[in-house]
């Protein structure tokens, strides 16, 4: 697939072509689910709720591998195709209204609304989404990041977090003078290969597809203990207490749709290609090869990562220089599932 810029914006903008077929994709019968694993729950007992998810980037994948794989079924759930929310506030947005019982989305967001009042969110489990920086061709090393820009998106997300994290961690390793170029959201690889700002923040597939445009990683957020740590499965807190067993079926499918995604490359490419639109193989591919190696097996929340990312708003947000962000989480149905044995059986399952 030859990339362009549209391609991108796709992601966030509703009513596109690309995105329209993505819907049709979502709403159609599960053709490729597990006949089996439909077979095992009576339609009749299913619960039915809804879930979504931010974008249809990287972060997206284990939710779109449980629903396709049959296993919500399997857990006694009825989940329509997962909405595609139009951004991490959106997710906000559809838990705050009911209008999704679970979402799938970055920690920034829903942090920040919580510390504002405007919800009670907790992270359920831990996600996917990897996070590097990467300059525009000619940029080798993050040394050559003194005094260059790099793109700012500006709607209070973790692009923007991030940006103002690393400018200030390079500072004090002595590459100073990074500073925000504001650049619309999905317009990175743009960006970057038009030389309109030097570096940007970026997370796969795009990243697969500016690597391939001559572009160089230079950060890996890992080295931050960000990756794998800044985003998930939240819920409504009220909504948990008040449904627990409609949490543990939701958050026990999950678990095995990540586990399958971790351990069936075929199927999982084969779901993130359809899903995202993706029409040349090898960036699935690459993609999921990129991914797979540091996903954790037991998916909880980061508290640490979480904790780290509310310290750097306290620049923003006064308040949450207080906060323990074990607050924000609640782990105990993952938790459950690692002292049940369900965890360790999924290794020796063929889902």
């Amino acid at each position: 697939m030859k990339f362009s810029v549209a391609w991108n914006r796709e992601k966030i903008r509703w009513g596109t072509a690309r995105f329209a077929a993505n819907l049709t994709f979502l709403h159609r019968p599960m053709i490729g689910v597990s006949e089996a694993a439909q077979r095992r729950v009576n339609v009749a007992e299913l619960i039915r709720i809804n879930a979504g998810f931010a974008t249809i980037g990287q972060g997206a994948g284990p939710m779109m591998v449980t629903w396709k794989a049959g296993l919500f079924q399997r857990y006694g759930l009825d989940v329509p195709a997962p909405r595609i929310m139009g951004g991490a506030k959106g997710v906000v947005r559809g838990l705050v209204s009911g209008d999704i019982q679970f979402g799938n989305l970055a920690a920034p967001a829903p942090l920040r609304s919580n510390l504002k009042g405007e919800a009670d969110l907790v992270f359920l489990t831990g996600g996917i989404n990897q996070q590097f920086i990467m300059g525009r061709p000619g940029i080798n090393s993050r040394a050559e990041l003194a005094g260059k820009k790099i793109g700012f998106v500006g709607d209070g997300g973790l692009n923007d977090a991030l940006v103002n994290f690393i400018i200030a961690k390079l500072a004090t390793a002595g590459i100073t003078g990074l500073h925000r170029h504001a650049i619309p959201a999905g317009s990175d690889i743009e960006a970057l290969t038009s030389g309109e700002c030097d570096a940007v923040v970026i997370t796969p597939p795009e990243s697969v597809y500016a690597k391939r445009k001559g572009c160089k990683y230079l950060v890996d957020f890992a080295e931050y203990g960000f990756n794998y740590a800044l985003g998930g499965i939240a819920a409504r807190c009220d909504y948990v207490r008040n449904n627990p067993e409609i949490t543990r079926k939701f958050i026990q499918a999950y678990v095995a749709g990540m586990h399958r995604y971790r351990t069936d490359r075929e199927f999982t490419t084969g779901v993130q290609a359809e899903y995202s639109g993706i029409s040349d193989p090898t960036v699935a591919e690459e993609t999921y090869d990129l991914t797979q190696p540091g996903m954790p097996p037991v998916p909880y929340p980061v508290v640490s990562a979480l904790q780290a990312l509310l310290d750097f708003m306290s620049n923003e947000i006064p308040a949450a220089r207080t906060v323990d962000a074990r607050r924000f989480i609640d782990d105990s149905f993952v938790r459950q599932l690692e002292q049940n044995g369900f965890i360790a059986a999924l290794a020796g399952s063929t889902e």
